[in-house]
């Protein structure tokens, strides 16, 4: 067997090896694929997860109610007992209930007239902030209305009862109330009874717990009674409402009420184009519907960055595997500098394909959430959860605030010029001022002309000119995706906060851009989506306002995402490269010692020569992009000229040393064959490496 034979038989060899091994490396990564959650076992995941959460919520809420009643029970039988013998001992008895029993709003013990020497008389603690107070009630509980049911309805029926939510008169709050009869012994009569023991509990405080459960950021938990009044929502005007009548202006609350006797079931609002899953269950003793909702695409989000990159392994482990195919097959029939060729082509096609691949991932995929520390809001329900996260007071006046964007450009690679109007409805405020009560504290300079006012509906409205400073991500330069946005403060951010004025919307759908102009023109680029977020800012300083620093609310963004209008070949950035791939190639070609060396001309010092102008005009083109983006990193496609700038130089050492009289049998073989069939390879290979670098 000849040297040949001996060579081509290893190549064979390996070849099979290197192919089996890519095969079982395909197949890993498809079984993977395969294996790993589908979005209907996430989902199933993401239902599991939360009716747990409901399980718990629902034992901790039963404790808390079954609590409450046995206080009430508790306080009602010392008081038929005579263990509570006078005002004193009930007082103190009250007080230390209080105190000890912090999820607790208050407590009262009100007499009927007919066992008081005909006067009303009703020992009243409710909490203040941190303290506790005695308020008695001075109020005639005996008359019947809604507000008085936790006393009439107890008497009237005899029987201890969980009075549904009401404003109380003497609290001021929402709340629900457990209401339980007592009989005195001195008055002769234990059938009837001689007053009614209430304990109370903050539809807010009820709140409060339901936003302290862990379900995601814009994810929150409602509580509906059996007669449709709203116990605990994440919009606190809702409070003791009746979701029938709700659910005609809030599309959230419509589906709940439409589905109210369903355990769980997927929602889509067509206004804000956002779905959600919503779990509900019933909770023991009560009438009560405790609910849970999620949005899917929060859920979805790192299941979609994990099927993403399997998908790029699965694609790149096929295209080693198909390479490989074609060693095994040239290794058998086309042992020959043809056969190299036919390699050498196909590796760079896959090759390019691959960057191609990457590309099109890159500009095609793009999440809303965790944008920047980005928290997307899309209806009062989001603006109140995440509010609600930082503890922000729900009595703070909420300013709903839009944007019409008119025009957007960029003047450099850090500032944008923006035009359009914003508007604020001042109802809330109480009072009326026509100044603005906002400020764009990312801006270099702005102008703003107040255009309308409106005191009947209480909206005012800018035009605004601001030129923006921000720190764009130009690391994937051309094929880079950018979050443009508009940050907003109230003048008084220690006294209210801006919220999304979303009524003035006809969609808040992402993709149909609310709050753009259309046409929107914006040169090199095209916008793909529009919404509101939310950012937490850390504050060091409170910068002279006193309250300022206290101040727990995120600050309000407005956010445009834009995408950068590539046309590869043609971009005037990835064009010289190309050009300059395909002329180093031509280059090269004309390197020979063989019968067309007269035909091209070769000398080394011409090659040289045309090596140097190409180096020249690729160092104008480098210059000319890192002066529009006066940026200190290295962009993605600087890479690429840093690769052009390595070949040029070896391009020209090869014709040195090729047109010396020295022997390198790599360089002078074949005529200098395999550098010239590497060429593609290793420029291709390199290009399609950086790529995954920066993409993956």
């Amino acid at each position: 067997m000849t040297d040949l034979d001996k060579r081509k038989k290893q190549t064979v060899c390996i070849a099979l090896l290197l192919c089996l091994l890519s095969f079982l490396l395909l197949i890993h990564f498809g079984y993977k694929y395969k294996s790993s959650k589908t979005n209907e076992i996430i989902q199933e995941d993401a239902r599991k997860d939360a009716l747990q959460k409901a399980d718990s919520a629902i034992k901790d809420i039963n404790m808390g109610l079954n609590f409450t009643s046995s206080l009430a029970d508790g306080v009602a039988t010392d008081l038929s007992s005579g263990k509570l013998k006078n005002d004193f001992m009930v007082k103190e008895r009250l007080l230390a209930e209080m105190k000890n029993n912090p999820s607790i709003f208050s407590i009262v013990v009100a007499y009927s007239p007919a066992a008081n020497a005909g006067e009303l008389c009703a020992p009243h603690f409710k909490r203040n902030d941190s303290e506790v107070v005695y308020a008695p009630l001075t109020y005639n509980y005996t008359k019947d209305s809604e507000q008085t049911e936790w006393y009439n309805d107890v008497l009237k029926k005899g029987s201890k009862l969980w009075i549904s939510p009401y404003l109380g008169i003497a609290d001021r709050n929402y709340q629900i109330d457990y209401s339980a009869p007592f009989y005195l012994a001195e008055s002769g009569n234990r059938d009837k009874a001689a007053g009614v023991v209430s304990v109370s509990h903050s539809l807010e405080g009820i709140r409060a717990y339901l936003n302290s459960l862990s379900i995601g950021n814009t994810g929150y938990g409602f509580i509906i009674s059996g007669k449709g009044k709203i116990i605990s929502y994440p919009v606190k005007e809702y409070l003791n409402g009746n979701i029938h009548e709700l659910a005609k202006k809030d599309p959230n609350l419509y589906f709940i009420n439409e589905n109210i006797t369903k355990q769980d079931y997927l929602a889509t609002n067509s206004f804000t184009g956002k779905s959600y899953w919503v779990f509900q269950k019933n909770i023991p003793s009560t009438d009560w519907t405790l609910g849970f909702v999620l949005p899917q695409e929060e859920t979805l989000l790192n299941k979609k960055t994990e099927q993403i990159h399997t998908i790029i392994d699965i694609v790149f482990a096929t295209f080693t595997f198909l390479f490989l195919m074609c060693l095994v097959f040239v290794s058998i029939y086309r042992y020959d500098h043809k056969g190299l060729w036919m390699l050498a082509v196909i590796f760079s096609l896959l090759c390019i394909l691959g960057i191609g691949f990457m590309w099109h991932l890159t500009m095609n995929n793009s999440s809303l959430d965790d944008r920047n520390g980005d928290l997307v809001v899309f209806d009062r329900e989001d603006v109140e959860t995440i509010l609600q996260h930082v503890n922000t007071s729900p009595t703070i006046p909420r300013i709903p605030t839009g944007f019409f964007l008119q025009s957007m450009e960029f003047l450099n690679a850090n500032d944008i010029l923006i035009t359009g109007y914003i508007w604020q409805n001042i109802s809330g405020l109480g009072i009326w001022k026509e100044l603005p009560d906002f400020s764009f504290p990312d801006s270099k300079e702005t102008t703003i002309e107040k255009v309308y006012v409106n005191k009947n509906t209480g909206f005012i409205g800018w035009r605004f000119k601001t030129t923006l400073h921000q720190q764009f991500d130009y690391s994937k330069y051309p094929f880079d995706r950018e979050d443009a946005w508009i940050r907003v403060l109230s003048n008084n951010s220690a006294e209210n906060i801006l919220v999304p004025d979303f009524n003035s919307y006809s969609s808040l759908i992402p993709e149909s851009l609310p709050g753009l102009r259309r046409p929107f023109v914006l040169s090199g680029w095209s916008p793909q989506k529009t919404f509101f977020s939310y950012r937490n800012n850390s504050k060091n300083t409170n910068i002279g306002l006193g309250k300022f620093a206290n101040s727990n609310a995120p600050e309000f963004h407005f956010n445009i995402d834009i995408k950068r209008s590539s046309k590869f070949p043609f971009d005037p950035d990835l064009l010289p490269v190309t050009v300059v791939i395909i002329l180093l190639f031509a280059i090269l070609t004309i390197i020979t010692k063989g019968e067309n060396q007269t035909y091209f001309g070769f000398s080394s010092h011409g090659v040289l020569g045309y090596c140097t102008s190409i180096l020249f005009t690729l160092i104008l083109a480098h210059s000319s992009l890192r002066a529009r983006i006066s940026i200190s990193e290295i962009i993605y496609l600087e890479y690429f000229y840093f690769v052009m700038y390595l070949a040029i130089l070896v391009v020209a050492l090869n014709s040195i040393f090729f047109a010396s009289n020295r022997s390198i049998p790599f360089i002078d073989a074949k005529d200098n064959m395999y550098m010239k069939v590497l060429y593609w390879p290793v420029i291709t290979g390199i290009m399609l490496l950086i790529t995954i670098l920066n993409f993956y």
